[in-house]
């Protein structure tokens, strides 16, 4: 090995969610990348949060999203640390970038300290690696136009989850989903890859979770890396969201009332100056409905003060999962209706509103006779409800099936599906729009 860069930085409080670029040479003839990373957490929990992006000569390498204050990367031609992409190692000027998300103060207020050390590694002189084949389309569960359920929104080791991305599809293959998206930070890293391991009747749609430090996003169905790098030479949040939208992706808001800094930095929505006009849709509900880490009922509220505002958004839900186990117990799935199952029919269900959220039960929402009809399936008791503008419309109690009318409104109405004690939410509809 040998060292091409070796730098020490100090921060303190004041230099959160700021970013450091430090660049270093590649010499012709490297054989690979080594990076090795580390940082002051400042206390056990909450702790400082810094993590890396890579840039070679032509673009982006990977991000290293990760909760672990000492991290190694390597980076060869066939092989890369994951969330890094593997390939020829350009020579030329480099750039690692330290993203400070959260910088939490010492006990001895002494300065937080990071460290990075960058050697280059020896060619194994080994030929060029074989392609391995390109994963087919998915071979379809049913065809034509209908509903398709998947998950939008989980993590594996490419960014900050707890499991493989063989593990992911193992663990999936009883769920019977339709389409996944793996949505981890600031990388599209796992894409090929999973795209290989999945049940082939399963669509796999490339995606991440842009990681701003005021509010996250997903961008879904782009495969190229997209610069979520807000406040980095002037760059908005609406122009991440125009971004996503040109690559022909669609931008969800994501958890919006997520635990907030510095318990989870960014996590909660905080870009006042947002165009909701840019955004396809807004994530109402992750996880369990009544879980620890988000306020669903805020990100519900937030949905509808847009609504009201005039965009037009449609409603989508995650597990948000890290881990096997944050896919047990009542936790939600989005369902599309489209054309068929293919990456394009999805996204353009999901860009028309054609969705509803569920943790089980069938929810529909129709325009009929003059006015709007929800039809419930599958439902233990509880209640069916039709939200006009904010406020409850009209409600009725319900078990197994059950529909509900009302005559139009002005303005926007969707259906919700509630438990008998009207503290869990089991499922919801984007809205219908009438003047």
């Amino acid at each position: 090995m040998t060292e091409v860069f070796r730098h020490t930085g100090d921060l303190r409080r004041e230099d959160r969610k700021g970013y450091r670029q430090h660049r270093f040479p590649v010499p012709p003839g490297a054989g690979g990348l080594e990076i090795a990373f580390s940082y002051d957490p400042g206390q056990e929990f909450p702790h400082s949060l810094l993590t890396l992006s890579l840039f070679d000569p032509r673009g982006f390498r990977g991000a290293g999203h990760r909760y672990a204050p000492r991290q190694t990367i390597r980076l060869e031609p066939h092989h890369a640390t994951p969330g890094f992409l593997a390939g020829p190692l350009p020579p030329g000027e480099w750039m690692v970038e330290v993203d400070i998300h959260s910088v939490i103060a010492r006990p001895d207020s002494a300065p937080n300290r990071y460290e990075l050390a960058i050697n280059t590694l020896p060619s194994s002189g080994a030929g060029a690696a074989a392609s391995p084949p390109k994963p087919s389309e998915p071979v379809a569960r049913g065809t034509g136009r209908r509903w398709y359920r998947g998950e939008l929104h989980l993590h594996s080791t490419h960014s900050d989850g707890d499991w493989t991305t063989a593990e992911i599809a193992e663990a999936a293959r009883p769920r019977d989903l339709d389409f996944m998206v793996l949505s981890d930070h600031n990388t599209t890293s796992s894409y090929e890859e999973f795209r290989a391991l999945v049940d082939p009747r399963t669509l796999v749609i490339p995606g991440a979770e842009l990681t701003t430090y005021n509010g996250h996003c997903l961008a879904i169905g782009v495969e190229e890396w997209m610069d979520w790098r807000t406040g980095l030479a002037g760059r908005s949040i609406n122009d991440v969201a125009r971004a996503v939208r040109a690559a022909g992706g669609i931008f969800v808001v994501a958890h919006p009332d997520a635990m907030p800094d510095d318990v989870c930095t960014g996590c909660r929505w905080t870009h006042d100056a947002f165009d909701p006009a840019l955004a396809d849709a807004v994530e109402i509900w992750g996880g369990l409905w009544d879980g620890p880490e988000e306020e669903n009922e805020g990100c519900v509220a937030l949905w509808q003060r847009w609504l009201g505002l005039g965009h037009r958004l449609a409603a989508t839900a995650a597990t948000d999962a890290h881990r096997a186990k944050d896919w047990q117990g009542a936790v939600p799935l989005t369902y599309v209706f489209a054309e068929e199952l293919s990456r394009n029919a999805i996204l353009d269900g999901l860009r028309a509103g054609r969705t509803y959220v569920s943790s089980g039960p069938e929810l529909y929402l129709e325009s009929a006779d003059g006015g709007v009809e929800a039809r419930c399936a599958g439902a233990p008791p509880g209640e069916l409800r039709l939200i006009a503008n904010g406020a409850r419309l009209r409600s009725v109690q319900v078990a197994g099936e059950g529909r509900l009318y009302a005559p139009v409104v002005p303005g926007w109405v969707y259906a919700e599906l509630w438990n008998a004690g009207g503290d869990l939410m089991l499922a919801a509809t984007s809205p219908i729009y009438s003047l």
